[in-house]
Parts: C-alpha cells; structure tokens; sequence
C-alpha cells in the first residue's frame, strides 16, 4: 500500500499541470545533458562556463521568486498588517470575498492563532485596494529581482570565462576559481550592467521588455515561471558574445520554451482524447480521483450521476460556493478537494473544513463536473465491472503522464543539443568554444 501511494504521489505530481515539479524535471534533464556535451563537445572551459550558466540558472529559476515572495511576506505584508495567505482574487470579487468572509470557519494555514475571518476582514479593509496592490507590487518586484539575480550571474559567469582564458594565455597555472572571480571581479559586474544597452561589432543587438503581467500569470505558479523563462530567454539571447552565440541561445532556448510548456500538453491532450474517443476510458481526471476508493464506490453504485444532479449549475456564484461548503460528502466535492480545487483548512476542533481564503476556481469546477459525467457515461456503457475499468483508466493515466515527460525529455536532453552543437559545427567548422577563440584572438 506504501508503495502504491508513493507512485500516485509521483504521477499526480507529474501530471499536475499547475505544479513546478514536471517542469523543474525537464529543465533538469536539459540542463544536465548540455553541461554534458559543453565538456565533451566545446571543451573544459565551455564546460564551467555552461555548468555555471545552467545549474546557477536553475537554483535561481526555482529559488528566485519564492525567496523574493517570501522576503516581501515578512516585510511588506508585516509592515501592512495583511495575511499574504488570503488570495487576491476573492478580495476583488465582492460578492465572492462577503461569502468567503461570511462563511469562514478555520484558521489561517500560515498562522498559528490568526482566524481565516479575521485575515479576510483585514484584506477587505478600505475596499481591498491595499491587499490588492500590495500583491500586484509583491508579483512585479519578486520578478524584477529575480530577473536581476539572474543578469548579475550571467555577467559573472562571462567574467570568469574570461579570466581563465587570460590565464591560460599568460601561461598562469594557478586556478582561477568562480569563488575567486566574486571575491576579485565583482564591482566590475556593475560597470557591465550600465553598458548593457550599449553594441559592440560583435555582440548582436537584441531589446526586450516585459510591460504588462496578466492576472492569470500573477495567479498562477506556472505562469509567471514563463515569465521568468521569457526574461531569462531575453537576457541570454541580449548577453550574448558574439553571432554564433546569438543563433545558439535563440536555437536553444526557442525549442527549449516550447518542449517545456508547449509540446508536454498537446501530447497529454492527445492521449487523453484517442484514450476516451478510441478506448471509452476517459482520463481527465486527477489520478488521486482515480485511485480514490470513495470514488470507486460512487462509480459502481450511481452516486456520481445523482450528485451531478444536485450542483446548482447556472446558479448564483453565492449559491455555487454554498454548496460546496455545505455538501462535503458529495462526490464533486470530494473530487474537487483531491484534485487540489478546494482546499481545507483546520478548525478550532481539529476537523478539516474549506479554507475560504483560498480561491475556488469555478471553470475548474465546471470542467471536473464535465469530466465526472463523461467517465460516468462511459463505465455504464462498458460492461466492465469498476476495479477493472478504473485499473484500465489509471494504467492508461500513467501512460498519458510519463509519455509526456519521457517525450520531452528526450527532446530537452537529446535532440536540441545536438541541433545547437550541429549548428555551431556548420558555422564555425568546429564543435569547439568558439567565445574561447575569440576572447584568445582579441588578446593575441
């Protein structure tokens, strides 16, 4: 049983489109792979310059924004007397944010004695205009700097690039370290920042601007990721050193942005529908919903057709959420909680009940109530008994979820740099650091 629920843990992490997790093991694999062929192809000093880049890159591409988040949580918000728990988007529904006040029951998952009533009413002070912009301030800044870490390292990294091929050229044996390089070369990164507008005959002009961040990007970790993706594509295409560089990243990080966000999707899609059109075994639902034996039970018994029944579709949004509350056995509710919908929160007695500071996304609730139906249709038409259609299901669920990381990775890990080492061959006649030359012909 330890062993079955790990393997769910890891599939419905995997195959959770809202998580970091499936993109954190792609970039994983991409990253490792090019370190890889930068020491085998381009040589050593491609090789720390390349190892720098990508896993220094990584640590602030995971790190980054919720460091920078978090910062603010302990100082502006402190500051502000709000809870950076509660969501922005019941504060901006006013309808949404008296029911959630209204109906609020437990305390506060990032505070020990603060209520989920009393977070909420301190949010919804002066209109909620406070609450609402301090989150917008806190997306914007979080990013900006996390952008900005990610410029600082780009530079450091092409300093101490530099500075090994100098070394080498002066026939200096001793070691020049990345530690070194910051304890050394560091203020010199500043100067670079005020000249990084500034073109040079070999460095191509390359300008990018991010000027609006949408709503659904502020919401949503996965979105505002491609944020940082976009800004951080931007930066090493601008930093680069020369036109073959240029091509490189532009080659690489083109591909990379579409097999990380694009292409995983479109195959999951894929599977899903030939698995419900072609095999009448629907898998769009969560595989926690799936494994679950409550929802195993409502299957072979009718109970998902009749609670389907009792959601008061086209109702008030007021309505909508009343019900959610109110009907914890109910097999959307249930489905809505395992698939990470509805979250719960604990009460002063210790029993789990709605966390009504966290938003409840009712496109979502549609789409699981679109997704319950047609499961349910199909079981009644496939003379199956339950545990074997729902092992068809989950095995086809695993399928649908592993393809689309296995697929990917081996475009991340495989294909693309070997297109970009192919590329660079085709220009330069040669696999190797062609920056490497350069920096040793400029300082002949």
């Amino acid at each position: 049983m330890a062993i079955q629920a790990i393997s769910t843990k890891i599939i419905s992490t995997l195959g959770n489109k809202e998580s970091l997790i499936p993109i954190m093991v792609k970039d994983g694999v991409d990253s490792a792979s090019l370190t890889y062929k930068s020491f085998k192809e381009g040589g050593k000093v491609e090789g720390v310059d390349r190892a720098i880049d990508e896993f220094g890159t990584q640590a602030i591409w995971i790190g980054g924004i919720p460091f920078y988040k978090k910062l603010i949580d302990w100082t502006a918000y402190k500051l502000a007397k709000i809870n950076p728990g509660v969501d922005p988007r019941i504060i901006a529904n006013k309808e949404y944010a008296q029911w959630a006040k209204e109906n609020a029951q437990g305390i506060m998952s990032n505070s020990k004695t603060q209520s989920v009533k009393d977070a909420i009413s301190d949010c919804l002070k002066n209109g909620g205009n406070k609450a609402k912009n301090l989150y917008k301030g806190k997306i914007i800044a979080a990013t900006a700097l996390t952008l900005g870490t990610f410029f600082l390292l780009t530079k450091t990294k092409q300093k101490n690039t530099k500075n090994t091929v100098l070394n080498d050229i002066n026939n200096n044996k001793k070691s020049n370290t990345f530690d070194t390089f910051i304890t050394t070369q560091t203020p010199d990164i500043f100067a670079d920042i005020e000249n990084f507008k500034k073109n040079n005959d070999n460095k191509p002009s390359f300008k990018g601007i991010i000027k609006n961040v949408s709503d659904a990007i502020m919401f949503n970790p996965v979105h505002n990721m491609k944020i940082i993706d976009a800004g951080i594509t931007t930066e090493r295409i601008g930093c680069s050193r020369n036109k073959v560089e240029f091509a490189e990243h532009s080659i690489k990080e083109g591909l990379f942005l579409f097999f990380l966000y694009g292409f995983g999707p479109l195959i999951e899609k894929g599977i899903n529908k030939f698995s419900s059109k072609v095999l009448n075994k629907p898998i769009d639902l969560e595989i926690d919903v799936l494994m679950d034996s409550k929802f195993a039970d409502a299957l072979k018994n009718g109970k998902i057709a009749s609670d389907l029944r009792k959601m008061p579709v086209g109702k008030s949004l007021t309505d909508k959420l009343n019900f959610i509350v109110q009907n914890p056995d109910n097999i959307i509710v249930q489905a809505a909680k395992k698939s990470n919908i509805v979250s719960t929160v604990k009460d002063k007695a210790g029993n789990s009940v709605v966390d009504t500071s966290k938003y409840i996304d009712m496109k979502a609730i549609d789409s699981l109530i679109e997704n319950l139906k047609n499961i349910d249709d199909k079981f009644k038409v496939s003379n199956e008994p339950v545990k074997k259609f729902l092992n068809k299901a989950k095995a086809l669920k695993v399928t649908s979820v592993m393809t689309n990381i296995g697929i990917s990775c081996l475009f991340l890990g495989y294909v693309i740099p070997k297109l970009v080492y192919k590329y660079r061959e085709m220009k330069t006649g040669t696999t190797k650091f062609h920056v490497e030359q350069d920096l040793k012909n400029n300082n002949k």
